[in-house]
């Protein structure tokens, strides 16, 4: 029997540099971005939401990596946090950066950079998506119809009874992680610095 066959995988070459340029582009403004409200009870209660959203999302990622395992691009996985939408990594990354934007309390890197990233990572779905529907036909245009496509969806929950997975893929996941996680003292480090004047180009 002929397999059928199907469409290339999104370019992960160039779904991983639009991300490079992005991000490198973000932690430069962060460095000079000055946190709107400094001092106030409104920028400790941001700060405060952004850490959580940071946690949030670096907990999702790791949850979502522990699903998919080795099954990306072998198997339709439809439980876990893929049952709530059908790209649980990018929305994880999407509150973690929300969140970062929130800890800085800049307007330009919330205003610019948020839009951003969102835009890079729903392009980066949208073609992982024509893959899988190539690869896997009518079972997942079945799970496309009932799974929201970004916005989670707690509704739809159903768990795996049984979850088996790649632990260099985990491993690199939480290295990621790691990152997402030193953005919260740096974010003070950063406030620090501008209060006693260190850094002296300030943008909103």
């Amino acid at each position: 029997m002929e397999v059928p066959r199907t469409k290339e995988p999104f370019s992960q070459r160039r779904r991983i540099g639009g991300l490079w340029i992005a991000t490198t582009t973000f932690l430069v403004l962060v460095f000079i971005a000055r946190p709107l409200y400094a001092g106030t009870v409104l920028h400790e209660l941001f700060e405060t939401i952004g850490v959580i959203f940071v946690i949030a999302g670096i907990l999702g990622r790791l949850w979502s990596t522990l699903y998919i395992g080795q099954r990306k691009n072998r198997h339709l996985v439809i439980t876990g946090p893929y049952s709530m939408t059908r790209n649980p990594l990018y929305v994880s990354s999407m509150l973690a950066i929300l969140g970062v934007s929130l800890m800085i309390g800049s307007v330009l890197i919330s205003a610019v950079f948020v839009p951003i990233f969102f835009f890079l990572f729903a392009n980066a779905a949208r073609g992982e998506s024509e893959y899988l529907r190539s690869k896997f036909g009518s079972a997942y245009d079945d799970y496309a119809a009932r799974t929201p496509f970004f916005m989670p969806n707690p509704v739809l929950m159903k768990l795996d009874t049984e979850v088996t997975f790649r632990t260099s893929a985990l491993a690199i996941a939480f290295r990621d992680c790691l990152f997402l996680l030193a953005l919260i003292p740096l974010s003070q480090l950063l406030e620090f610095l501008h209060n006693e004047g260190y850094l002296l180009f300030d943008i909103l």
